[in-house]
């Protein structure tokens, strides 16, 4: 798996797409959290699950199905009229988002692949291409050595590339300088 960092760095990278709308913290919260919540699947191996259980460490949670049942649930926080007009648009970035980790954990150099497909298909898929790292589930085996060469790999392969992505929505999804006079001139 990639770090939760940096599976949040791309969650929230993959929001600035959505920079034009006017969004409250809580959209931002949770792209970050859906990017990093299919690890929660990692609590499997101390409560016996075995690995490839479909609800095992990369089964379910790192499916297509669970990013859209993330994306649904977390539309609960868009309620009401005020967000009519985005919720759409919102429950895209979430599944983006959450869908993510799994795309992060594909291109992994460790570990088992991906159940992308669960639950209907638990057969597990990596990525031809696997530059990025694999990182440890253990906290206490990130801080060594070891997990600086993960970081400097996660680096190098997601958190600039999400950089430059999330510059580039910055230019892209500005709202046209037409669009700025006008809004000054009706003020």
């Amino acid at each position: 798996m990639a770090s939760a960092l940096t599976h949040a760095i791309a969650g929230l990278a993959i929001g600035t797409a959505f920079r034009r709308l006017e969004l409250p913290t809580r959209f931002w919260v949770l792209g970050a959290v859906g990017a990093v919540i299919p690890d929660l699947d990692g609590v499997g191996f101390w409560l016996g699950v075995p690995y490839e259980s479909i609800f095992g460490h990369r089964g379910f949670t790192h499916s297509v199905v669970f990013a859209a049942l993330f994306a649904t649930a977390g539309l609960l926080a868009f309620r009401g009229e005020r967000y009519a007009d985005i919720r759409a648009r919102v429950w895209i970035y979430l599944f983006l988002a959450t869908a993510s980790h799994g795309m992060l954990d594909a291109v992994t150099s460790g570990g088992g692949g991906i159940a992308f497909f669960a639950p209907v298909v638990n057969d597990r898929y990596f990525f031809p291409w696997r530059p990025i790292l694999v990182s440890p589930m253990s906290i206490r085996r990130f801080f060594t050595a070891r997990g600086l060469a993960i970081l400097a790999s996660e680096f190098r392969w997601v958190w600039v590339p999400a950089g430059l992505f999330a510059l580039a929505m910055v230019f892209i999804t500005r709202p046209p300088a037409v669009a700025k006079r006008t809004e000054i001139e009706n003020t």
